[in-house]
C-alpha cells in the first residue's frame, strides 16, 4: 500500500475520526482519491462492460457535460453496468455507474443526458462525499475503508461494495435531488442538449412505476421522485425560452445505435 493511501485513509477514519467525520472537510483532491480507490473496488465486485464502441459513445456523451459542468477538471469515467434493472450512482473524484436497463429504458440522447446530468451534479455538489460521511453513524464507512485500502478481509469488502453501490449511497435528500435537478438543467443547456429530457424521463420512470409499483425500486430507493420535483424542473425549464429551448437537440441518430449495441451486450441479470 502507498503511503499516500495510507496517508488518506488515517486522515479520514484517524485525525478525522469516525465520530466527527460528519463535521470533517475533505479536501478536492482527497475527496476524489477515496472515490478513485472505492470505484476501484466497485469495478472488481459489479459486471462492468468492456465494450470499446459503446464506451467511447457514453464517455463521449458524458464527457460533453463535465466539459461544462466540472471547475475542479476532475478525471472523469463513465462504466456501463451489465444489469437490466433501472440504476444510475455516482461516485466522488468523477465515477459514473449506468446500469444498461436505464440505458434501454431512455427514448432519446436527451433522457439519458438528463440522467447523466444529474449524476454528474451529485459529484460536483459533493452531494456524493456527504453520503459517505452520513454513513458514519451506521458503521459502513469502515468497511469502505476496508475495500479501499485492501486492510480488511475480502468478506468485509464485498459487503462494502454491494451491488450498484446500496452500501454507500442511500436516498438522497429532496434538497440534494433538488439542486441536482437544477444543476443537469443548466449542464444539459450549456452542452446544447434539451433539458427538457429530464423531466420526460422523469415521467417515463414514474409510469412505468405506476404500472408495476416494484419494477423500479433499485431506483427509487436512492432517487426519490415526487410531482413537486418534475414541476419545479418543468418551471426552471420555461425560464429558458421557447426559441431557444427548440434550437437544442433532443437527440441524435448515433443514439439508437448505441443502444441496440448495449441491448446486445453481456447478459440479461
Amino acid at each position: 500500500m502507498s503511503a499516500r493511501r495510507v496517508q488518506l485513509s488515517l486522515r479520514v477514519a484517524g485525525v478525522c475520526s469516525l465520530a466527527a467525520l460528519s463535521s470533517c472537510s475533505l479536501s478536492v483532491s482527497e475527496e476524489d482519491e477515496l472515490g478513485d480507490q472505492y470505484a476501484a473496488a466497485i469495478q472488481v465486485q459489479l459486471p462492468i462492460l468492456d465494450d470499446s464502441a459503446a464506451n467511447v459513445w457514453l464517455s463521449r456523451l458524458g464527457t460533453r457535460l463535465t466539459t461544462v459542468a466540472d471547475d475542479a477538471q476532475r478525471d472523469w469515467h463513465f462504466y456501463l453496468v451489465d444489469d437490466s434493472t433501472v440504476n444510475a450512482f455516482a461516485v466522488p473524484g468523477g465515477h459514473i455507474f449506468v446500469h444498461r436497463g436505464l440505458i434501454l429504458r431512455a427514448g432519446n440522447q436527451a433522457e439519458l443526458a438528463g440522467v447523466l446530468g444529474h449524476e454528474v451534479a451529485h459529484v460536483t455538489l459533493r452531494h456524493s462525499v456527504d453520503q459517505i460521511r452520513s454513513r458514519t453513524r451506521t458503521g459502513v464507512f469502515v468497511t469502505i475503508i476496508c475495500a479501499v485500502v485492501n486492510l480488511c478481509s475480502s468478506t468485509a469488502a464485498q459487503i462494502a461494495i454491494d451491488v450498484g453501490g446500496k452500501a454507500l449511497f442511500a436516498k438522497y435528500s429532496r434538497d440534494d435531488e433538488a439542486q441536482a435537478d437544477s444543476a443537469a438543467v443548466g449542464y444539459l443547456f450549456a452542452a446544447g442538449i434539451d433539458p427538457r429530457g429530464i423531466p420526460s424521463m422523469f415521467k417515463r420512470l414514474a409510469d412505468e412505476r405506476l404500472a408495476d409499483p416494484t419494477a423500479l425500486d433499485e431506483w427509487f430507493g436512492s432517487h426519490p421522485l415526487e410531482e413537486s420535483r418534475v414541476a419545479r424542473t418543468n418551471e426552471l425549464i420555461s425560464t429558458i425560452g421557447p426559441s431557444r429551448l427548440e434550437s437544442l437537440a433532443s437527440d441524435d441518430p448515433s443514439f439508437g445505435a448505441f443502444k441496440e449495441a448495449v441491448k446486445g451486450l453481456g447478459t440479461i441479470r
